[in-house]
């Protein structure tokens, strides 16, 4: 069993995060979808060895997108660029403009070995996890 620090500022961040996505999705406010403010889905697994995110981006040139990871601490930012309005749309849904998304791992990752691929508009991030986090086997001896 891993011990982990406690952080109080964690739980806090994840309570507003998940604030935001059931108020947001229960309530759009109007011209949101066209103008911004919006947060593309991902989804975060973790594995024995590694963290594998997969961030939903289609449209999205993967110049415009920015990586950083400090720490526990991985943030993604970008933008959807706005369509030219030569054509009069009926109806427009797609969300534009910058996004940030920001997620605590609760484990040092190796920052070095980071990479992360675009196919399909779909980025996959791999941030493996730092070997002073995982569990080291130790032989008693006996005297």
């Amino acid at each position: 069993m891993a011990i982990n620090r406690w952080d109080p500022f964690r739980d806090i961040a994840e309570l507003q995060e998940e604030i935001d996505r059931v108020l947001g999705s229960a309530f759009p406010r109007r011209g949101e979808a066209a103008t911004g403010n919006w947060l593309p889905p991902v989804d975060v697994k973790e594995e024995e060895e590694e963290f594998v995110l997969f961030v939903d981006l289609p449209g999205i040139n993967e110049k415009e997108v920015e990586i950083t990871v400090v720490g526990d601490q991985l943030t993604i930012k970008g933008e959807r660029k706005v369509l030219e309005d030569r054509e009069k749309f009926l109806r427009r849904e797609r969300a534009f403009g910058p996004f940030n998304r920001s997620f605590l791992l609760r484990v040092p990752v190796e920052v070095d070995k980071v990479s992360a691929t675009y196919k399909n508009g779909v980025l996959e991030i791999h941030l493996p996890k730092s070997s002073a986090t995982k569990p080291r086997k130790i032989n008693v001896q006996v005297e």
